[in-house]
């Protein structure tokens, strides 16, 4: 009778959650994966005779079951409560640290070097032109490097060291490019990246800063001249959102040095801030990081109060996000661009500015290296001397600030 009795419940849960599935309006997106879901897909003769409907179905079914971001999670904490320290591709490291694991194999040598070789180039063509104490380039490790003490399982093929490296030995002005790992590992005991996101915190960039000022043999900022404010305290990151388990909230801070006085001008125009902070965007979602610049974009031009002149080209991934209010007291003006959501070249850009007086590119380590976008930073000598030292091409050429500014898919 008990055995009849169980087999009575299966049938009536599977049905209850088949019926369920059916008659629910499908999602378009999960918080808990940060993916989009699978929409119900359209039948057409090709597809059904290729099996591609069969198979964008059979997914559809799996991305709509009902509660699926409850089995979702349950499941993980199962694989935690049995005592594994990976789940879903996520180390479960000390002090509550979701730390996402990487090997070589999820890497493409061939486009690897291909990046190496675009940012190299760059790297030689920018110093040439503007100086070598100008230009600057900080690799940000990710926390599979930076906190690798914090991991007791160790996917042994992985490095991610290697590929500064080879950009070192292509540059002329090897000073110029740090690895921040060297800095950072050094203070894994403290707050420099957030539990639950692949991101580094304030004070990870912080220090970054502080590399940076050393870097250009300027003054150092202490860390007690900042005020620091914490804005959420409830920051549930991407990397939580990868595992599907419990996890203590992160929280998140910006330093005050003195009162911010900037510009903030998103895509020429399509939003505009007095501040560096948007804490409506970051409200909205999930994702608390959001809060520097609130997304990441083609072009970000900031203006400040500081009356040097000096203008920075900053080329950056998401992890410049929250870098840039150190450098207000640093420069006039500073263009930040993301070639991830660009299609436009780098002539162009010194073309549209050319009173550029600094470059600085700040990429995370393992964006660099999947980064399919690092063609557009293609540039010769003749090319950026032309941009820097005659007048702005008409807006009328082919590849136009329309151009410029053309979204991409994000890699964040």
């Amino acid at each position: 009778m008990k055995k009849y009795l169980l087999v009575v419940v299966f049938v009536l849960m599977s049905g209850g959650f088949t019926l369920g599935s059916l008659f629910s309006s499908p999602r378009e997106y999960s918080d808990l994966e940060n993916r989009n879901l699978q929409q119900s897909p359209d039948i057409s003769m090709h597809g059904l005779l290729e099996g591609e409907y069969q198979k964008q179905y059979e997914n559809y079914l799996t991305d709509q079951f009902f509660f699926r971001d409850k089995w979702v999670g349950l499941h993980a904490q199962l694989e935690c409560i049995a005592g594994k320290k990976e789940v879903n591709q996520v180390y479960l490291a000390e002090d509550g640290y979701l730390i996402e694991k990487y090997s070589e194999k999820d890497f493409d040598s061939e486009l690897q070097n291909a990046n190496v070789d675009s940012l190299s180039n760059f790297l030689n063509v920018t110093s040439d032109v503007l100086g070598k104490s100008h230009v600057s380039c900080l690799f940000v490790p990710s926390k599979i490097d930076a906190l690798k003490d914090k991991v007791t399982l160790f996917e042994e093929d992985y490095n991610g060291n290697t590929v500064v490296e080879q950009v070192k030995d292509k540059v002329k002005n090897k000073e110029r490019v740090s690895n921040l790992n060297n800095v950072l590992s050094k203070r894994s005991d403290e707050y420099i990246y957030y539990r639950t996101d692949h991101h580094w915190t304030t004070l990870g960039a912080y220090y970054a800063f502080c590399e940076y000022e050393k870097m250009n043999a300027k003054s150092i900022p202490n860390l007690r001249d900042y005020k620091v404010e914490m804005v959420y305290d409830d920051f549930l990151g991407t990397t939580y959102n990868k595992a599907h388990i419990s996890a203590k909230p992160d929280e998140v801070h910006i330093f005050h040095m003195d009162e911010e006085n900037v510009t903030v001008n998103i895509n020429n125009g399509e939003m505009k801030s007095d501040s560096f902070y948007f804490p409506k965007a970051a409200k909205e979602g999930f994702d608390r990081y959001r809060l520097f610049f609130s997304k990441n974009t083609g072009k970000i031009e900031v203006s400040t109060s500081t009356s040097n002149n000096k203008t920075l080209l900053l080329l950056k991934d998401s992890y410049a996000n929250c870098f840039v209010p150190f450098l207000s007291k640093e420069f006039s003006k500073i263009i930040m661009i993301d070639c991830r959501y660009t299609k436009g070249k780098m002539k162009h850009i010194f073309q549209q500015y050319p009173d550029i007086t600094d470059v600085l590119v700040l990429y995370n380590i393992e964006k660099f290296r999947k980064d399919t976008h690092l063609t557009s930073l293609e540039l010769t000598e003749k090319e950026l001397r032309q941009a820097k030292f005659s007048k702005m091409q008409s807006k009328k050429e082919d590849d136009s600030e329309d151009d410029i500014l053309k979204d991409l898919v994000s890699l964040d």
